[in-house]
């Protein structure tokens, strides 16, 4: 047979490394605070400018307390002018001497002048008792003005915050430092109480990952684990298991994890995703085999030039590589790939397309 008719397997070499064993998974990054903004009262709403885009401002920074957007309240607004209006005019009256405190002067005026002419000539007791009768009654009147006056400012400025706290509930404010991850509003629409416009998530995220429920007995709080999320798909991140949370998700039954991520790139985005491998152990200086060159319990192996069955046990298994613990030999070349178009004692050709032991140092 000429070698050059002859098929071509890939083949990695079974070499020892570093055997792991892992709970897969899937990871999302997810913001580590998002908060729904509502609508603290009825009307139409006014988008603020840098937000009158709509959707389109979806992603824009924002500060604590800057402005979202405003409803109008044009009912509450006339009442709040009006307000501000008749306590500046009840305060300027205040400023003013009350109807009685003249002639409350005036009468105390004449009892002092009474009380002087009687040590001097006979003026009639009953002329002074009147007098000072007048003066009780007119300081009576004096205090009832007073407190009429001031109760009156009283319900003025409580009026007057009242309305202006109804007007303060219009301002649709950012609740946090973040950024702007949903409007569901849009400008000049009528909006109820309650209605939620708005989403703002934290800056900082989080790896939120999901795990079958076969596997979340393994998973323990401070575990190590490796992601690879898929828009950095040539750089693999370690993580740590920071919580797990206890109960399952009804509609998947899977369990949520989640992870802190070491060393997270600077443009790493809500939303992304991802898969992870949580390591459960570890074997040291153990032989590897790739994974995908297993069939079952079953390896085809490159030996010289012919294709040899191989029945394997394996140890820990990861969706990268396998460890072996007998039916493989350090060294032996096991096909890769399209092992359907191989079959035991036929004659091939062989490319190395990889060592089992990857990244692992043998």
């Amino acid at each position: 047979v000429l070698y050059e008719l002859l098929p071509v397997a890939e083949v990695a070499m079974v070499q020892r490394g570093t055997a792991i064993a892992a709970v897969y998974g899937t990871v999302r990054i997810e913001p580590t605070l998002v908060i729904p903004v509502r609508a603290q009262n009825a009307g139409f709403i006014r988008l603020a400018d840098p937000f009158a885009a709509g959707r389109a401002a979806i992603g824009k920074p924002l500060e604590k307390g800057e402005l979202l957007a405003t409803i109008a309240d044009e009912t509450t607004a006339r009442q709040l002018k009006q307000a501000r209006t008749d306590l500046q005019a009840a305060r300027e009256r205040a400023e003013l001497p009350l109807p009685s405190s003249e002639p409350l002067k005036v009468a105390e005026d004449n009892v002092q002048r009474l009380e002087r002419l009687t040590s001097l000539s006979n003026v009639p007791a009953i002329e002074v008792e009147k007098a000072r009768s007048e003066v009780t009654r007119l300081r009576g009147m004096f205090e009832a003005e007073r407190i009429e006056r001031d109760r009156n400012l009283e319900m003025l400025d409580a009026t007057t915050k009242k309305l202006e706290a109804q007007m303060k509930n219009s301002e649709i404010r950012a609740p946090i430092d973040g950024l702007l991850t949903n409007i569901k509003a849009i400008d000049g629409e009528l909006v109820a109480e309650g209605n939620e416009l708005f989403t703002a998530s934290s800056r900082r995220n989080y790896v939120r990952g999901e795990v079958n429920e076969e596997d979340v007995g393994e998973v323990k709080i401070g575990m190590s684990a490796t992601l690879q999320v898929y828009a950095f798909r040539a750089r693999q991140f370690a993580a740590k298991v920071t919580a797990i949370l206890p109960a399952a998700d009804p509609e998947t039954q899977r369990y949520t994890v989640a992870l802190d991520l070491e060393n997270p790139p600077d443009n790493l985005l809500a939303g992304m995703t991802g898969e992870m491998n949580i390591i459960t152990g570890t074997h040291e200086n153990a032989l590897l085999v790739p994974t995908r060159a297993l069939l079952v319990d079953q390896a085809l192996v490159v030996n010289g030039r012919t294709v040899e069955s191989r029945t394997v046990n394996v140890g820990f298994r990861t969706i990268d590589f396998s460890e072996v613990l007998s039916g493989l030999a350090e060294g032996d070349y096991v096909i890769v790939s399209d092992q359907d178009k191989f079959r035991p004692g036929q004659m091939t050709r062989q490319r190395i397309v990889g060592a089992a032991a990857g990244s692992a140092k043998p």
